[in-house]
């Protein structure tokens, strides 16, 4: 019986993926060469959400680097509201499961607990859940996030500062600790901040960030720096500022290194851009999972950094390509 069950819900497994697969093309062809691998020590599957930025591109090159040297083998999944992939995972024999946790909090907690009692081993990257979370979490310090945006801010804006700050529900990374960081940003402004920060949020629609980067240009020009959370509300408000002839009137921190967002940077039309280490997220969340598998251990947390994207680096950060 146990047998018919696993072969159903295992063979659930696979044609969900199936159906899925053209969703994800894009980070298979990153990590074509080792999924398939059947004397592979590991088999450990990496659910992401569906919006591949080179974000998601670089986690999966440095998964593949640590699954070449760690003979380990990898299947990418995207995941979405339904997470029908995630819940049937634990019946395909993988070893283990790498996951941003974009969906329903209580929904994930239900999963991976059941991933525990199945001996499968979890690694949450760049978004922990709340309270204290029991798995090993691999990724940035939003603190430290915010300390760096307050450090940039001081070193390059006069008084009064009046800052906001714009979430998006599109990162769940940072949007879940936002007042982590806001509380590194004012951390490390202290008394140069004229006006508490102001925090704005945007939605799941792409388009979100453009109306509210209108509406805040036009009626409150009293904000001189807009800070941004998230790639594409980056993008979507660089160009309303440069649509509406702006630029120079404000100054814009944006998210992410793509190469529009580089150019941006690069142009002046950005002040600066944060960068986390999306290359090192994927590597060492592998290294975990092995960790864990070899020697039945594994951190509770990694630490992988983040740098600030100005003109004078940007093109060490160009350099650097999906290991940004």
């Amino acid at each position: 019986m146990e047998k018919s069950l696993l072969f159903i819900f295992s063979s659930l497994f696979i044609i969900s993926f199936i159906l899925s697969l053209h969703a994800i093309v894009d980070l298979s062809s990153l990590t074509s060469g080792n999924e398939e691998t059947e004397t592979a020590n590991y088999h450990f599957a990496f659910f992401l959400p569906r919006e591949f930025y080179s974000f998601f591109r670089s986690v999966a090159s440095g998964a593949r680097e640590a699954a070449d040297e760690l003979d380990c083998a990898l299947s990418f999944h995207t995941i979405e509201n339904d997470s029908l992939d995630l819940k049937m995972a634990r019946f395909s024999g993988i070893d283990g499961v790498v996951l941003y946790p974009s969906i329903n909090e209580e929904e994930a907690r239900g999963i991976l607990n059941e991933f525990d009692e199945s001996g499968i081993s979890v690694v949450l990257i760049e978004h922990t859940l709340s309270d204290s979370s029991p798995w090993p979490y691999v990724g940035t310090n939003n603190f430290d996030i915010g300390k760096k945006i307050g450090n940039l801010i001081k070193s390059r804006s006069g008084s009064p500062l009046r800052i906001a700050v714009v979430y998006s529900q599109k990162s769940p990374g940072i949007y879940a600790e936002k007042d982590l960081v806001g509380m590194g940003i004012t951390t490390a402004l202290g008394p140069l901040l004229e006006t508490p920060l102001e925090s704005r949020i945007t939605n799941l629609n792409p388009l979100d960030a453009e109306e509210l980067t209108y509406e805040m240009l036009l009626n409150e020009p009293w904000i001189s720096t807009i800070v941004f959370t998230d790639t594409s509300d980056t993008l979507a408000a660089t160009q309303v500022l440069i649509d509406m002839n702006m630029v120079g009137t404000v100054r814009l921190i944006g998210f992410g290194t793509e190469n529009a967002i580089l150019d941006y940077v690069e142009k002046g039309i950005l002040e600066a851009t944060i960068a986390t280490n999306p290359w090192d997220i994927g590597y060492n969340a592998v290294k975990v999972l092995v960790n864990q598998q070899s020697e039945g251990h594994m951190p509770g947390y990694v630490d992988t950094g983040v740098e600030i994207v100005t003109k004078e680096n940007v093109e060490r950060f160009r350099k650097r390509g999906n290991k940004g």
